[in-house]
């Protein structure tokens, strides 16, 4: 029985911060995507060194 609780309770707060927080999980999953797209850019281009 506890354990049915626990979940249910989990599933409601995640459920609850997705709702409540929609426009900064998009936000942050952007700024995310992109920071991972200049980093790979950035460690595929081809410098000469020295």
């Amino acid at each position: 029985m506890y354990d049915r609780l626990g979940r249910a309770a989990i599933r409601f707060s995640l459920t609850y911060v997705r709702r409540r927080y929609r426009r900064q999980i998009r936000l942050g999953l952007g700024l995310a995507a992109a920071a991972i797209g200049i980093a790979a850019y950035l460690g595929s281009r081809n410098v000469p060194e020295g």
